[in-house]
């Protein structure tokens, strides 16, 4: 369905769905990223950092694969800070 065409109401309740399916989603990816940390997968495809992997391998601009790492390494030295991402 055209986004245009939803109601007001089911525009803000798909909205909301996607906005979990985006935290849920952001979650997972850091945890993928800490595991590729942990095993650095990084450095077996010939990247010298996390970061570079980041941004030549997945794609991310340079502030995208820094806020990602960055809050991936919060969660993993701070667990309960999982909960408010």
């Amino acid at each position: 369905m055209e986004i245009s065409n939803l109601s007001d109401s089911d525009l803000l309740v798909k909205t909301k769905g996607l906005v979990k399916e985006e935290s849920e989603i952001t979650q997972n990816v850091l945890e993928h990223l800490r595991v590729i940390e942990s095993r650095r997968l990084f450095a077996k495809r010939g990247y010298p950092s996390l970061f570079e992997f980041c941004i030549k391998e997945l794609g991310y601009s340079e502030s995208s694969a820094q806020r990602r790492i960055s809050a991936m390494r919060i969660i993993k030295n701070i667990p309960e800070a999982k909960a408010k991402l």
